[in-house]
C-alpha cells in the first residue's frame, strides 16, 4: 500500500489546524475587541435599582417625579433599556427618580398597574399620577422628547 507524501502531511496537519481554530475562536469569543473594551470602560453608569412593592408605593408618595420600567431581569428588551435608563438617571438626578420593577416577582403589582407588555415604562408626576406610558423598547431620543413634553426635562 502506497501512501503519498501529501496524504501523510495532511494527516499530520489537520488535527493541528483544528486545534488552532478552536483555540483561536475561544480566545476571540472570550475577549471583546479592543475598541469595545475601551468603550465599555469609558462610560461608568450607575445601576438602575429595582423597587419592591413597598418601595414603589413609598416612591409614588415621595413628592418627586418617578420613572419606572416594569419588566423582567432576563427580558432582552428590558436589558436593552438599561443603558437608556442609566443615562436618564444621570441626566435627571435631583429632578426625577429612575427605577426598575420586576413584575415576574410581583404579579399583583403588575396587574394593579395594568402591565401587559415587558418592558413598560411609566412616568409618574410628583403627585404619584401616571402621566406617560410606553410599551416596548423606548428609543432614547423618543423617550427624552416625551419627557420634555411632560415637563420633566
Amino acid at each position: 500500500m502506497r501512501v503519498s507524501v501529501f496524504a501523510t502531511v495532511m494527516h499530520e496537519l489537520i488535527p493541528v489546524a483544528v486545534v488552532l481554530l478552536v483555540v483561536g475562536a475561544a480566545a476571540a469569543w472570550a475577549a471583546p475587541p479592543a475598541e469595545t473594551a475601551a468603550k465599555t470602560t469609558q462610560v461608568a453608569r450607575p445601576e438602575v435599582k429595582p423597587l419592591t412593592p413597598d418601595q414603589l408605593d413609598a416612591a409614588l408618595a415621595g413628592g418627586t417625579w418617578l420613572i419606572v420600567e416594569f419588566g423582567g431581569e432576563h427580558c432582552i428588551p428590558c436589558m436593552q433599556m438599561q443603558p437608556i435608563l442609566q443615562d436618564l438617571q444621570a441626566a435627571l438626578a435631583g429632578k426625577a427618580r429612575v427605577h426598575n420593577f420586576w413584575i415576574q416577582q410581583y404579579p399583583a403589582v403588575a396587574a394593579r398597574h395594568k402591565i401587559m407588555v415587558m418592558p413598560t415604562q411609566i412616568v409618574f408626576n410628583s403627585k404619584g399620577r401616571e402621566v406617560l406610558r410606553h410599551m416596548g423598547l423606548f428609543p432614547a431620543a423618543e423617550f427624552h422628547q416625551a419627557l420634555r413634553e411632560k415637563g420633566v426635562f
